[in-house]
């Protein structure tokens, strides 16, 4: 039997539609659980953008055939994302405290993201891999800091679009600003100098 209606074939436009569909959904959430998990799989999904790109060879183009690569990857990436999204979710729901291991994975995610741009910027296959391995070692961290006991824990309640840096927490805070900036500043070097 063959189809030959159209609408009845799967593209990987809407299998990427789906996952960034996804992050929107828990973005929309006012539920910090669910706000920090899609900051953690935007994250995620940026990091893998980034490790595709580099393994491309995006490291050596320059200009329309950068972002050519950069959105294929970046497709690739939204489409792996719910598989992702539901490890991280499971996780999270057998966590003693959800908000502080979310948080922890995020921290870990701004390195790992930082990896992948000097990964891409520098041409380092190490620093590629590592960013790679420091996405699988912050769902483990996720894991372990979510099933420990804890002297107390945070409410996982709702919270304004204002509390979301609150809810993120300094560590996580800190380490995203300085990762942005070291980012930035690469991609100056390498793409605009």
């Amino acid at each position: 039997m063959t189809r030959n209606d159209e609408s009845d074939e799967i593209s990987l436009v809407d299998l990427a539609k789906k996952g960034l569909e996804r992050i929107v959904k828990l973005s929309e959430s006012q539920v910090i659980s669910e706000k920090l998990q899609a900051i953690n799989t935007l994250l995620f999904v940026f990091v893998l953008t980034l490790v595709i790109t580099h393994y491309i060879g995006g490291f050596i183009t320059e200009g329309l055939s950068l972002l050519f690569i950069l959105a294929i990857s970046f497709i690739f990436a939204l489409i792996v994302s719910p598989g992702y999204g539901l490890v991280l979710s499971i996780i999270s729901n057998v966590s003693v405290n959800k908000i502080e291991s979310l948080r922890m994975g995020i921290t870990l995610l701004f390195f790992s993201l930082t990896l992948g741009v000097i990964g891409l910027t520098l041409n380092s296959t190490i620093a590629s891999n590592l960013s790679l391995v420091l996405v699988g070692v912050q769902l483990l961290v996720n894991l372990i800091v979510g099933v420990l006991p804890q002297k107390s824990t945070i409410e996982n309640k709702e919270i304004d679009f204002s509390q979301l840096w609150s809810a993120l927490g300094k560590t996580s805070n800190v380490v995203g600003i300085i990762s942005f900036v070291i980012d930035v500043v690469l991609i100056i070097i390498t793409y605009c100098l």
